[in-house]
């Protein structure tokens, strides 16, 4: 008995190996292995049987894909191992099969990944009334990733928001027990006399946030009005509209040209939800609707975090509405 457990054990163990190698292979295309994970399919498909390989899961996992005409032998555990395959196109396909359905779940997983660490960091940020300077970042740090997987119609706002979370992030860094909540790092900058008045200095840190509180608030109201609902508004005519809201004033003659071109681009609302769950094809029902209760809970999230932000540059005299 203690015999046969060391020997599943052993054989368990190499089954695992076999697997980091396989997944590792998928993820990195890393060429040595997937040489190696070649070799063993096509010794696999020539016969060789669990007493020459101990790698019953090769057995389990190529008979899939194995030919009409493939002889099989049956074996303990009543899985079967194929004895020989007739062409090599069976094993390209097989591996093609493999290999593509790892990398589409890979990237499936990835996206929701993304929605989920926002939700994760934004829900740091507030810490009683104040909010957290350095959790603040971070969140936007991982919002930034999110906004760069929703496709070439958002990498203007992707771009727009690395720029402003750069300025915002070297005098934090400088000084972060001036500014460990949102209100002492404005207080501390202003106090600096970099400002005059409400007219912020360009590279500071009250310019990076003050921007990117813009950019926030214009990407809820394109959600919640065309994402968040089955039929509302296409997603191109909810990003206009909330660029009119939160940007455009704000906007000089020539960024107002070049936005509102930028966002004319924008897909359907299945095509941006698909975007946001790592898929280029539509989502089932089911992941549609997991995808729009991350985002209401990302909103309300949201909410409280973009009014405190507001008011603690109200309460400074630091809402510079000049035209960028």
């Amino acid at each position: 008995m203690k015999k046969e457990i060391r020997r599943i054990s052993n054989l368990f163990r190499t089954e695992m190996k076999f697997l980091s190698v396989l997944l590792s292979s998928l993820r990195r295309d890393n060429v040595a292995s997937l040489v190696f994970l070649s070799f063993i399919l096509f010794f696999a498909g020539r016969g060789i049987t669990e007493a020459h390989l101990s790698m019953p899961f090769l057995r389990g996992g190529y008979t899939a894909y194995s030919t009409p005409a493939t002889k099989s032998l049956r074996i303990n555990r009543q899985l079967v191992i194929p004895t020989k395959v007739n062409r090599l196109s069976s094993l390209k396909e097989a591996w093609t099969k493999l290999k593509s359905g790892f990398q589409t779940q890979t990237k499936q997983s990835q996206g929701t990944h993304d929605l989920e660490d926002v939700l994760i960091a934004f829900k740091t940020v507030l810490n009683g009334n104040d909010i957290d300077t350095s959790q603040l970042l971070k969140a936007c740090r991982a919002h930034l990733k999110l906004m760069r997987s929703g496709g070439a119609s958002l990498r203007l706002v992707a771009k727009d928001l690395e720029s402003n979370l750069l300025k915002a992030e070297k005098p934090f860094n400088q000084s972060r027990k001036q500014g460990k909540t949102l209100y002492s790092l404005l207080e501390s900058e202003r106090k600096s006399g970099i400002h005059n008045g409400n007219e912020l200095e360009n590279e500071s840190a009250a310019m990076g946030l003050l921007w990117i509180r813009r950019s926030l608030a214009f990407q809820m109201d394109l959600f919640e009005s065309s994402l968040v609902p089955q039929n509302g508004k296409h997603p191109g005519d909810a990003a206009l509209d909330a660029y009119a809201t939160h940007l455009s004033p704000y906007h000089g003659w020539m960024l107002q040209k070049i936005f509102p071109l930028s966002l004319s681009a924008m897909p359907n609302r299945s095509a941006f939800i698909a975007a946001f769950g790592g898929s280029d094809d539509t989502l089932d029902p089911s992941q549609d609707e997991e995808i729009v209760r991350q985002l209401k809970t990302l909103l309300a999230t949201l909410r409280p975090i973009i009014k405190r932000w507001s008011d603690d540059f109200k309460a400074l005299n630091l809402e510079d509405t000049r035209p960028a």
